[in-house]
């Protein structure tokens, strides 16, 4: 028959979604929001009065009355409907997406051709007549009415061409985005992806239609075990995998995934979105080598600066009277800003907070062992505006304090100090008037030009008991 056999064509060259197998066009469309052109297909409907008013088809006529329902949303029934007259609204959930008006409109074809459960709920909105084929006498009606499948086949040929460009738009705007989108099926075959994804996994679309997304993986063990975990939990928000790229090696990249479900909640695949770590990877295993040194380093400075105080005396007197703590405490400034800054410029040149926040709490983390003079850090964009900080003090709120001005505040110090002493009055729930605090900044340079600020927040009391340094000290020791 004529619709049969052009909807045979239609499913050879579409390749619909199936318990098997899946195109990328359908399954993007079944990711869609309701209301798409292949859902709310009554619009654009034909005309087909030869065939409603057939006086042969009166058996087949049904009325319906305000509010009464055609069918529903998830039901199994496979009937074919034509509008005679009255107005149809179309429902998913409770929500309308579309209306039936025009006589001779079609609906309800997909579920009987596909022999899917049906997508959206069709209920009058007024006193309605339609014409109600059921499944079992489809093949009989047309076969006594032809001109109906040619019909039928018109329209759904342009209901799956509109769908075509909607689903090529959807793929343009997916090739814009900055962040790697690829789609797999249920048996994590690849049916989709973007040019970011093409550009991140060093593959192209064409050989990787269809295959496995495990190898595009360096440890397939993992993706795996994540596959597992992201069907158990329905989604997983951020997972670092190993990408084995074919030119530039490994690349770490940042997973984030998601079930995609049907209308009727089947699983049909997962999306994955991915984002390029790999530069803040290598910097974070960085700063954890430079955990392992960093004591011994500290060591080594204070048998420096000791050497210092004992031999340089002979030539300067003016040393003779500096206390090893006090020397110990500005050389431990000028090592935790030479390290800060090294793991921390380029995460703020690329404004990556979340990079800088973490380096800052590692950082605190490391000071347990040991008296730590300072209790926070905040960082200064060149603007002297807080792009960041970081602090161990109970109830720190680093939000409050992101984007708050220094500008007013006087950075005191010459240029050619190691560091400048600022003097500001905070408030809290203890100090409504504000409580006196000492902090002490160092410039961030590159190239000749200032990136910003390096700030530290001064535990005036514990660097007095540890260090026997107060504010005056502080100010000494700045040249």
């Amino acid at each position: 028959m004529p619709l049969l056999s052009a909807f045979r064509s239609l499913r050879r060259i579409h390749s619909p979604l199936t318990n098997e197998t899946y195109s990328p066009m359908l399954m993007l469309i079944c990711a869609l929001p309701a209301g798409s052109p292949l859902q709310a297909h009554p619009r654009g409907s034909t005309m087909l009065d030869e065939i409603i008013h057939h006086k042969d088809l009166e058996k087949y006529l049904k009325t319906y009355q305000k509010g009464d329902p055609l069918f529903m949303e998830g039901d199994d029934s496979k009937d074919l409907y034509f509008l005679v007259s009255g107005h149809l609204d179309v429902l998913k959930g409770d929500k309308k997406i579309a209306e039936i008006t025009e006589p001779g409109a079609l609906f309800g074809e997909l579920s009987f051709l596909l022999g899917a459960k049906r997508t959206a709920t069709v209920q009058a909105q007024d006193e309605v007549q339609v014409l109600r084929i059921p499944k079992s006498e489809v093949s009989t009606f047309l076969k006594d009415f032809p001109a109906a499948a040619e019909k039928i086949t018109e329209i759904i040929a342009r209901r799956l061409d509109e769908s075509s460009q909607a689903v090529s738009g959807l793929r343009q705007i997916c090739d814009k985005l900055p962040d790697a989108v690829m789609l797999t099926d249920r048996n994590g075959r690849v049916v989709a992806w973007n040019a970011a994804a093409e550009k991140l996994y060093g593959r192209n679309w064409h050989d990787m239609r269809g295959t496995s997304a495990e190898d595009i993986y360096e440890e397939p063990q993992v993706y795996r075990e994540l596959l597992q975990e992201i069907h158990s939990k329905s989604s997983v928000p951020e997972r670092i995998l190993k990408v084995r790229h074919p030119e530039k090696g490994t690349r770490y990249v940042s997973t984030s995934t998601t079930l995609v479900h049907d209308s009727q909640n089947n699983l049909q695949g997962v999306l994955w979105l991915g984002r390029d770590v790999t530069a803040a990877h290598r910097l974070e295993r960085q700063y954890r080598r430079a955990r392992y040194w960093l004591i011994p380093s500290m060591s080594l400075l204070v048998f420096l600066a000791a050497a210092i105080v004992f031999g340089y005396p002979y030539f300067s007197k003016g040393l003779q009277t500096m206390d090893l703590r006090k020397l110990e405490l500005r050389n431990l400034l000028a090592k935790d800003y030479l390290l800060l800054k090294s793991l921390l410029t380029e995460p703020m040149t690329r404004q990556d907070r979340a990079q800088t926040t973490r380096v800052l709490k590692e950082f605190f983390e490391l000071q347990v062992a040991k008296p730590c003079p300072y209790h926070g850090v905040v960082l200064l964009d060149p603007g002297k505006k807080v792009f960041d900080a970081f602090s161990i003090k109970p109830g720190f709120n680093a939000q409050a304090m992101i984007g708050a001005s220094y500008t007013g505040i006087g950075f005191q110090g010459s240029e050619k100090s190691l560091y400048r002493v600022l003097v500001l009055y905070r408030t809290d729930q203890d100090h409504p008037m504000g409580r006196k605090g000492i902090e002490v900044a160092f410039e961030l340079r590159e190239n000749e030009q200032s990136t910003g600020w390096l700030i530290f927040q001064m535990d005036m009391d514990g660097m007095k008991s540890a260090y026997d340094v107060d504010e005056k000290d502080l100010r000494a020791l700045q040249s």
